[in-house]
């Protein structure tokens, strides 16, 4: 089945996956951190279907100390068609490595897919209420990462965001704090005045994905939301693991940063007190 993550991050993850031992390569266009800079616990069990447990790994920075941001990094996967990427692939796990390195908890889960969605006719779409057994688990758990529950952020991109950004776009998902979004966009009609908003634009993307992207850019806006868009004018789809130059280091530089800023509490003391309107 064709997945609609356009050149895609999909098929980046196929073309870059690599084995969860020592012989992981590092995919992105970014200096590798040192191989100490984190730590990484596998297979923690967050929720169960059925017999089987739902997982998701938890990378830390190695030398912290106390209570960090964190940030999930949302990846859908169909079960019936093989391994979720945090299993198989190194696109999203050195991610969480890079995050780590740059003093933010990333977790890694296994989120479902529902059957039938993430193709051109039905784009990706969750199933079921693993995303929000997963935010219950870091609030209960949150010691136990070492995670800030009131420094929670979202990453999500390419056809993940489908799914992504009408969740944290609810008013009652509260537990997100901030969320980005790459090259990516949604069915969205109401922006929350409460939660910051980095949507990240490839120049070289294709003309639906970015006009997709400044419609609903300016409908934020208009609202008067906390968003901020960053264009890289001549990044492609999945330009973090395809365009090595300044301009993609960078913009992943203010991701990170991102994160951080927006999630402190002096930037969030700072945000309307009121729905974006």
């Amino acid at each position: 089945m064709q997945r609609t993550f356009g050149m895609s991050v999909g098929a980046l993850l196929v073309t870059l996956a690599g084995s969860v031992t020592a012989a992981q390569q590092w995919t992105l266009k970014i200096p590798e951190p040192p191989a100490d800079a984190a730590r990484v616990t596998k297979d923690v069990p967050f929720a169960s279907s059925g017999a089987s447990p739902l997982l998701m790994d938890v990378y830390r920075p190695s030398a912290a100390q106390g209570r960090l941001p964190a940030v999930i990094f949302y990846t859908l996967y169909w079960p019936s068609e093989g391994p979720s990427a945090r299993a198989s692939a190194d696109w999203f796990k050195n991610w969480s490595r890079l995050a780590a390195a740059n003093g933010i908890v990333a977790i890694l889960p296994d989120l479902r897919a529902e059957p039938g969605t993430g193709n051109a006719e039905r784009p990706a779409r969750a199933a079921g209420d693993d995303f929000q057994r997963l935010l219950a688990h870091l609030t209960a758990h949150a010691a136990d990462y070492g995670v800030d529950v009131d420094r929670i952020a979202l990453f999500a991109e390419s056809g993940a965001t489908w799914a992504a950004l009408p969740a944290v776009q609810d008013p009652a998902q509260t537990a997100i704090k901030a969320a980005v979004m790459y090259y990516g966009s949604a069915n969205v009609e109401t922006f929350r005045g409460d939660l910051p908003l980095l949507w990240v634009r490839a120049g070289r993307d294709s003309p639906r994905t970015n006009a997709e992207i400044a419609r609903l850019s300016s409908l934020a806006l208009t609202q008067n939301a906390p968003v901020t868009v960053i264009n890289h004018p001549t990044g492609r789809h999945g330009f973090e693991g395809r365009d090595e130059d300044a301009m993609t280091r960078d913009v992943m530089e203010q991701t990170l940063s991102f994160i951080k800023r927006a999630t402190s509490p002096q930037f969030r003391a700072a945000l309307p007190k009121t729905p974006a309107s």
